[in-house]
């Protein structure tokens, strides 16, 4: 499925002309996060995470950059050991599907107050990029929380600027079949200001999103391949 310059992959968005897998939303350590606060949680997330990674991959090839778009870890007021332990086994298998000299950058989330120490060892240097945003051809990426659009309307407001991609809403919609109610993961595309907006849906594993809350725009269902649903009315 295409949304605009792009191929809707599952959760995430390729550009096949520039060789760029662009992925939402990842919260790795969200499972300890709970668990240190005493809930009973089953570990699958990183299983699952690399299971649709692998299937993803399969279908784009080697890629020459990697754009993550933020809350790359879960826990706000530090970083957690198995945060540290998935970053690194991700990177891993990141590097396996990207080009010698492919790069990955990392646009800051709200969850990545403390992301640096993570990022800044030896052997990421040169691999792994750490940015507020990131531009190219007219398409600006950014996390996409109340924050970042505060503080990026200059770039925004750029002529250069034709489309901004934000992570952030973990959108969502609920679907009716008479029977049962399922929620599904989705992209929206639709408008900022003047400029064309695409939110990419999160790729945690371990629940659809957020009901879409008032945003507008076209909807792109995520379910066994991605359909069309239209306008949101």
């Amino acid at each position: 499925m295409k949304i605009e310059r792009f191929d809707a992959i599952d959760r995430c968005l390729f550009w096949k002309e520039n060789k760029i897998l662009i992925i939402g939303d990842l919260h790795l350590g969200y499972e300890n996060y709970l668990n240190e606060r005493g809930w009973v949680f089953p570990k699958t997330q990183m299983e699952e995470t690399l299971k649709i990674f692998d299937a993803i991959f399969k279908k784009t090839g080697r890629v020459k950059k990697i754009v993550l778009l933020g809350d790359v870890k879960h826990y706000f007021g530090g970083i957690l050991k198995k945060e540290f332990e998935d970053f690194y086994k991700l990177v891993e298998i990141f590097k396996k599907h990207l080009y010698k000299s492919g790069r990955i950058v990392i646009v800051k989330g709200n969850h990545d107050n403390i992301l640096e120490p993570i990022v800044n060892k030896d052997k990421f240097r040169g691999r792994i990029f750490l940015k507020d945003f990131y531009d190219v051809e007219g398409v600006l990426f950014f996390h996409g929380n109340k924050r970042d659009f505060e503080k990026f309307q200059r770039k925004i407001e750029d002529k250069k600027i034709k489309l901004i991609v934000t992570g952030h809403f973990h959108p969502a919609v609920k679907i009716n079949d008479g029977e049962k109610q399922e929620k599904f993961k989705c992209f929206v595309f639709g408008k900022y200001k003047k400029k064309k907006w695409i939110i990419v849906p999160s790729f945690f594993p371990l629940e659809a999103g957020s009901d879409l809350f008032g945003l507008k725009g076209r909807i792109f269902v995520v379910a066994d391949k991605v359909y069309d649903f239209g306008k949101m009315k």
